[in-house]
């Protein structure tokens, strides 16, 4: 799935669609945790630093805690935002990939239904005013 969300442009990089599934996953409340082992998140590939700031911003809310930011966490701040990734995930395959929509469709309908309620950037801008 995260190849053909890349090979279709709807996402340039595996690293973009990661991001976006982490922010719906947390919109959507799905946190699911991982029920096989995968090779953990590289880092280096989430250096930028709206990339760091997605991740540390989930994991304090999540926790609850600001000090989530602190080096000592980011074991936790990674899991976060695995998690909710993985949730994201789920959540595309379900309501796109399973549904047969094509990806650019599916993701624009997808968006389109939560801007009714209110937009992802809306949560993650409440986030920052914690």
């Amino acid at each position: 799935m995260l190849n053909e969300l890349r090979d279709t442009g709807v996402f340039p990089t595996f690293k973009d669609a990661m991001v976006f599934a982490a922010t719906l996953g947390y919109r959507r409340g799905n946190r699911k945790e991982f029920k096989k082992s995968s090779e953990p998140i590289d880092l280096d590939v989430f250096r930028g630093d709206f990339d760091r700031t997605i991740m540390s911003i989930l994991a304090i809310e999540e926790m609850d805690n600001p000090k989530m930011i602190a080096p000592s966490n980011e074991t936790a701040r990674v899991l976060c935002f695995e998690e909710y990734a993985n949730g994201g995930l789920e959540i595309l395959k379900r309501e796109i990939w399973d549904g047969k929509q094509d990806w650019r469709e599916g993701l624009l309908s997808l968006i389109q239904r939560e801007e009714e309620e209110h937009t992802m950037l809306d949560d993650i801008t409440e986030l920052a005013n914690f």
